[in-house]
This record gives C-alpha cells, structure tokens and sequence, in this order.
C-alpha cells in the first residue's frame, strides 16, 4: 500500500454515493427547519459535487481528477444522473460540469449547481445497491490499480428492505476488500435521523446509537485513516467539537445539512485524494 498517492488525470480517484430515496426519506429532517430527510440528502450532495467539479478546473479547463457515480436506491437501483447523463454511472468531471441541470439559490442568497433532485418513493434496497457498487467499483479497480483508494458514501435513515443485518454486512465486507496500490476501499455511512437524537461523529463505538439498523451501519463503516483522522479533526476543532478517539470510524449519526456536507467533503477528500494535478 502507498498512502501518498495522489489523484492525477493520469491516475483518477473513485468517488461513489449511495444515496436511499425510500419513502421513509419524505419524514421531516431533524433539525432542519421543516426540511424533508431527502431535500437535505439533496442539497448536501449537489453541493459537495460542486466543490469536486470546480477542484478540477484549472485554468478554466476540467481535468479528470475524479471518476465519479451517483446510485440511488428505492424499489430500484440505478444511477441518478439526468439529461446527457442519463444511464450513466461513472463519470469525469467535465461530463458533470456539462449536465448541470439548473442553479438554486437558499434563502440566504447562496447558490450551487444542481445535479439530482430530491426524491422519497418505496423500499430501502441497500443490499442491491451495495451489490451495485461492489461490480461499479471492482471494475474500476481493475483498471486503475496505480490510483488512491476508491470511497463509497452511502446515505440513508434506516433499515434495508432487501436483507438482514447480516446480509448486508456480507455486502459491506466484500466492498471493503477492493483496493488499489493507495490503499483499501474506505466505506462512509451518514445516517438520518428524524427524532431528535443527539448527534455523532465519527465515533469509535455504537454505544448511543438508537437502534440496531444504526449500530448495523455504525459496525460496517471503514476505520479511518490517520491522515482522515487527521483531516476530520480539522473540522472538529473549527467546530468546537472533541478530536476524534483511536478507532474511530468513517460514520456520522444525525447531522445536520452543514455537517453533512462536512462529512461528504472529508469521505471525497482524502489527502490521498488531496491536490490532484
């Protein structure tokens, strides 16, 4: 394993988000200000796809830093990208810069691009979209042995509908087992809640978690890196929050549309990631 090894054009990073558009998505986000679980999903990853295109822009043309796929799962397992995008899973930064499909604007005046749109219909087929990437991402591996380690973030508010605990702890474990020369798959998990419970992240035990589906995506989250850890601490510390505890584990519990970001930014931006050229 070479934990220095950076993105370059040559040698891409893998970026894959597994984002749950089940029905339970539609319940209001706690904390958010009457928000539903699946607009905050929403706004959180249209805004960390915009700071990953625009980190591959130099002098104003899109270099291909990053591979990168957006799966959703409901009833069905696909990818979510739209217009000349469509069935397609993973792609380069300057095909994304090419398929922004509007711009929003919050209250506050800030915007970003959009890609996806919020979405809350059926099951919870997690297994089936773990299954997804297990190939999405083994094929790419394959291929780009020389790259950093590939990260698969996957977001949802509960249990999957397609499978036990076990199940998909089988499916996580086969994830993780994918590496290149930069290291193992690292596997993120954020979890929604929609009762008001006190937040995690990137805790070193389940202890305080509210269920068995939570301490299910708590058990088969990646142990983070020391150079994660690292780089986590770095909001700690901007957030007033403690510096994480040896084990601690790339998973956040409850955040809010800000930390959530925060968390997509730290699992897309691995300093084995970091400065691509």
């Amino acid at each position: 394993m070479n934990p220095a090894i950076r993105a370059t054009r040559k040698h891409p990073a893998c970026f894959v988000l597994l984002i749950d558009q089940s029905y339970s998505m539609s319940g209001a986000m706690s904390g958010g200000r009457g928000a539903s679980k699946a607009d905050a999903v929403a706004d959180s990853t249209n805004q960390l796809l915009g700071r990953l295109v625009q980190r591959c822009f130099v002098d104003e043309e899109a270099r291909h830093f990053f591979d990168i796929a957006l799966i959703g799962y409901s009833d069905g397992v696909g990818p979510l990208l739209q217009g000349p995008l469509t069935g397609q899973f993973l792609v380069s930064p300057a095909q994304m810069a090419e398929a922004v499909s509007r711009v929003h604007t919050d209250a506050s005046g800030t915007s970003w691009p959009v890609w996806i749109e919020p979405r809350a219909d059926g099951e919870t087929r997690m297994c089936a979209a773990f299954d997804l990437a297990r190939d999405l991402v083994g094929s790419w591996v394959a291929r780009h042995q020389d790259s950093p380690a590939p990260v698969v973030i996957n977001i949802s508010d509960g249990e999957a509908t397609d499978g036990g605990i076990d199940d998909l702890a089988q499916r996580a474990a086969a994830l993780r087992q994918l590496r290149t020369d930069g290291g193992e798959l690292q596997l993120f998990n954020i979890a929604i809640a929609s009762q008001s419970e006190t937040p995690q992240y990137y805790p070193d035990s389940p202890n305080g978690l509210p269920d068995k589906y939570t301490k299910a995506l708590f058990d088969i989250s990646s142990v983070l890196t020391p150079r994660l850890v690292e780089y986590a601490n770095h909001f700690a510390t901007a957030a007033g929050r403690p510096p994480l505890r040896a084990g601690a584990r790339a998973f956040v519990f409850n955040a809010d549309l800000a930390a959530m970001v925060e968390a997509l930014s730290i699992g897309s931006n691995d300093p084995n990631f970091g400065n691509p050229r």
